[in-house]
């Protein structure tokens, strides 16, 4: 018998229509949520990620950063990565587990890795701590690496620049002393105090 009332689906599509047109409901809004409820209806919702408590001023994060610089004359500068960033209200940067390449373009011969770095606020250099280890080559294309506690990465001189004790090694010499400074193309690279080398004959 006919009770008057509309099938079961027709009153279900009229449902879904009032709400989707129902004042004060913003279709994004509704389609967000229908997404959300079917990615959890699915069990796709991964766990939230556990991260340690960042510092009271900082502002953001970036994890796996990737960062290409340029100039103004449109060529590469340096890149960059970085397992994690970190934005600071006073505009610094943090960075954990860094590497850095390509300074000055695509004649540099440096590689750059380091536990942490920063660059310092309205500043055009990154400092790296830790266990900084450089690999690269002399003007002669001789292999050169060596490593120290501090190093400077001075983008407008394009100069490396450490104070702390440093270790370098050629294929010929083992070299220790405190203080060096390098350009980014390696045609000059100065130990400054302190110097003891060991030339293999």
């Amino acid at each position: 018998p006919d009770s008057g009332c509309p099938p079961v689906s027709e009153r279900k599509s009229r449902l879904r229509m009032s709400a989707l047109t129902a004042p004060g409901i913003p279709l994004l809004a509704v389609a967000i949520m229908g997404a959300v409820g079917i990615a959890l209806l699915q069990g796709d919702s991964s766990p939230p990620e556990n991260i340690a408590a960042p510092p009271p001023d900082a502002r953001s994060y970036l994890a796996d950063m990737r960062l290409r610089r340029f100039g103004d004359d449109g060529q590469l500068e340096y890149r960059a990565t970085a397992d994690r960033a970190t934005y600071f209200a006073d505009g610094s940067l943090a960075l954990s587990t860094v590497d850095v390449d390509y300074l000055g373009g695509r004649q540099s011969v440096w590689t750059l890795s380091a536990p942490s770095g920063r660059v310092p606020p309205s500043q055009d250099r990154i400092e790296l701590t830790g266990a900084v280890n450089v690999h690269g080559r002399d003007e002669a294309g001789v292999p050169v690496d060596f490593n120290t506690e501090q190093l400077l990465v001075e983008l407008e001189s394009e100069t490396l620049r450490s104070e702390a004790p440093v270790e370098l090694r050629s294929p010929d010499k083992h070299v220790e002393a405190i203080g060096l400074v390098a350009d980014f193309q390696g045609t000059q690279v100065e130990l400054l105090n302190r110097v003891r080398a060991e030339i293999d004959e």
